[in-house]
């Protein structure tokens, strides 16, 4: 019987593995992030690393994955789109779709598609394609991974002793970590909107 990721990362893995796995899933490769983070909260809690440095380990690997495949695309440019290697992952449907999630929340799309596993890859590409400051892009991915990262490796760790219960949910999980992004968004642009209107307007 053939061992999953997951197992073979429990039974090999190291901090420099999971980095590199975390690294060739960010670009496409069917390696699944959030099984590859609960590998690494179950190793820390073997004593393979701190927990805190498998946070950090993922949370870089992630971040490295994503800027990869973005630098990628962006030379790429609108070619992303008929190439032969890329445009099966662009279907008028889907781009219609990211298209419509840009047109309605602009480049905050980066933090939403980061909780959109299906539509991940084709968001960040498309942001590429499209134009966007690899900066912008670092910002809103970056603060999606401060939400999700420390979650699912800490899952991980706490539930290391029935990891198979822990990876079927986290799917839901991932979906609880949106919403409670997805808040904290609405927050923190009330509180800009609030303070652009305390602010004093020039006067004519």
């Amino acid at each position: 019987m053939t061992a999953s990721p997951l197992q073979l990362l429990l039974t090999h893995g190291s901090g420099p593995l999971v980095f590199l796995v975390l690294v060739a899933g960010g670009l496409g490769l069917p390696f699944p992030e959030d099984l590859v983070q609960l590998a690494a909260g179950v190793l820390s809690h073997r004593g393979a690393m701190p927990l805190t440095a498998a946070i950090a380990l993922c949370f870089m690997g992630v971040l490295c994955g994503d800027t990869v495949l973005f630098l990628m695309a962006r030379r790429l440019g609108q070619a992303l789109y008929t190439h032969r290697r890329t445009r099966r992952l662009f279907t008028p449907e889907r781009r219609e779709r990211v298209q419509g999630l840009y047109a309605k929340h602009g480049s905050r799309v980066v933090f939403i598609g980061r909780f959109m596993s299906v539509l991940r890859v084709p968001v960040f590409a498309m942001a590429a394609a499209e134009g966007m400051p690899l900066r912008r892009f670092l910002l809103w991915d970056g603060l999606a991974l401060c939400l999700s990262s420390p979650l699912v490796v800490t899952l991980g760790y706490l539930g290391s002793a029935s990891v198979d219960r822990v990876a079927k949910g986290v799917g839901r999980v991932e979906h609880f970590v949106a919403l409670a992004g997805v808040a904290a968004l609405l927050v923190a642009l009330a509180v800009r909107h609030a303070r652009e209107r305390r602010q004093p307007r020039p006067s004519t």
